[in-house]
C-alpha cells in the first residue's frame, strides 16, 4: 500500500505535466507540418495531421519574396536592441543595489520604476510615434529601437541579482584600487550572467515578435520587419495561408536557436546566483 502510495505521487504529477506540455507543443507540430501541406489541404475534412503529399514550394516562395532581408531587419533590431537594454539595465540595477544605503531615495525611484508598470503600454503609441517623428527617426530602423530600449522588468532584475551579492565584494574591490567602472564590469556584471542571459532571451523575443511599433514607424517595405512582412500576405483577394505558415515556422527558427545556445546558462546560472552574505 504504501509502495502503491509513492508511484501515485510520482506518476500523477509526471503525468499532468506531460498532459500541459503535449498542449502546448501541439499547435507548435500541427503548424509546422501544415507548412509542408498543399493549400488546397488546409481545410479539408476530416483533417488530417500529416500532409497526403509533401511540398517545399511555400518555403521557395516566401524565400523569393526577398525573406532573409526582413529577416536581416529583423535581426538588427533584436540584436542592437538588446544589447543597448542590457547596457542600460544592468548600469540602473548595479546603481540601484549597490547605492541603496549610500543614496535615500534609491529606494523611491525603483518604486517609480515599478509603477510604471502598470501603464499599459499601448496608451504610449501615440506619444512615442510623435517623438520618434520629431526626431526625425520616422520610417528608420533606430525609431523602432530607442524608445524600448528600457525595460523596467529588466532593472529589477539585475536589482534582484546584486541585492543577493554581499557588498563585501564591491568594498574589497574599491579597497583594491578599483573604480566604479571597474567594480562593475569586472566584479558585478559577470556575477550577473544568469540575469544578463535570461534578459537577452526574453528581450531578443520581445523585439523579434514586436509588430505594433514597426507597424506604424516603418513605411517603406523594404525596412519591414520579418512580422510585418508576414501580415504582407493578407490581401483584399484573400490570405495566403500556405505562405504564412511557411513564414511563421521560419521566424521561430532564431528564437529557437538562441533558446538552445543559451538554456544552459539560464538552468545553471539561476541556480548559482543567490550568493548569500
Amino acid at each position: 500500500m504504501k509502495r502503491s502510495s509513492q508511484l501515485s505521487k510520482v506518476f500523477w504529477p509526471s503525468f499532468w505535466t506531460f498532459v500541459v506540455a503535449a498542449a502546448m507543443v501541439f499547435p507548435i507540430v500541427w503548424l509546422v507540418f501544415s507548412s509542408f501541406k498543399q493549400t488546397g489541404e488546409l481545410f479539408s475534412y476530416p483533417l488530417r495531421m500529416f500532409p497526403t503529399e509533401w511540398t517545399a514550394s511555400h518555403y521557395a516562395k516566401v524565400i523569393n519574396d526577398g525573406f532573409f532581408g526582413y529577416v536581416f531587419n529583423s535581426l538588427f533590431l533584436a540584436v542592437v536592441g538588446t544589447l543597448i537594454t542590457l547596457v542600460i539595465s544592468s548600469m540602473c540595477g548595479y546603481a540601484l543595489a549597490i547605492y541603496r544605503f549610500d543614496v535615500s531615495y534609491t529606494n523611491l525611484i525603483f518604486g517609480i520604476f515599478l509603477l510604471g508598470t502598470l501603464i499599459p503600454g499601448e496608451t504610449l503609441t501615440v506619444p512615442q510615434v510623435a517623438v520618434i517623428s520629431e526626431l526625425g527617426l520616422y520610417n528608420n530602423i533606430w525609431g523602432v529601437i530607442l524608445p524600448v530600449v528600457t525595460t523596467t522588468t529588466g532593472i529589477f532584475m539585475f536589482r534582484q541579482q546584486y541585492l543577493s551579492i554581499p557588498l563585501s565584494f564591491v568594498e574589497a574591490a574599491r579597497i583594491d584600487g578599483s573604480n566604479e567602472a571597474q567594480t562593475f564590469f569586472h566584479v558585478m556584471l559577470p556575477l550577473g550572467t544568469s540575469s544578463t542571459v535570461t534578459l537577452a532571451i526574453f528581450s531578443f523575443m520581445w523585439r523579434w515578435n514586436d509588430y505594433i511599433l514597426p507597424l506604424l514607424v516603418l513605411s517603406e517595405q523594404r525596412k519591414y520587419t520579418i512580422q510585418i512582412a508576414i501580415k504582407n500576405y493578407i490581401g483584399f483577394n484573400g490570405v495566403d495561408w500556405s505562405s504564412i505558415l511557411a513564414a511563421s515556422v521560419m521566424s521561430m527558427v532564431p528564437i529557437i536557436i538562441l533558446f538552445i545556445i543559451l538554456q544552459r546558462h539560464i538552468i545553471g546560472g539561476l541556480s548559482a546566483s543567490g550568493i548569500k552574505g
